[in-house]
């Protein structure tokens, strides 16, 4: 009787030990699935940051301070020859 109490012990050491190397492995597998939708994004990212990198944001950018100069600067020269 003692063997058998000694064995259910263990059987329970070992149902327990199972279930968390199943946890640990349920988790390994999330993340493994979330880092493959990271990389299956990134090239959409990449083209994105491409695309904002390109010469036509900054030379929008430059035009409108430009062109608010130039306003800012006719206002002031209208006032001046008022």
């Amino acid at each position: 009787m003692e063997e058998m109490k000694l064995q259910v012990i263990e059987l329970q050491k070992v149902k327990d030990k199972f279930i968390t190397l199943e946890h640990k492995y349920d988790i390994s597998e999330m993340n493994y699935v979330e880092e493959i939708r990271k990389n299956k994004s990134m090239p959409q990212q990449i083209k994105k940051l491409e695309k904002d990198l390109s010469f036509k944001n900054p030379l929008t950018g430059i035009r409108k301070i430009l062109w608010t100069n130039i306003i800012d600067g006719r206002s002031s020269l209208q006032i001046i020859f008022e």
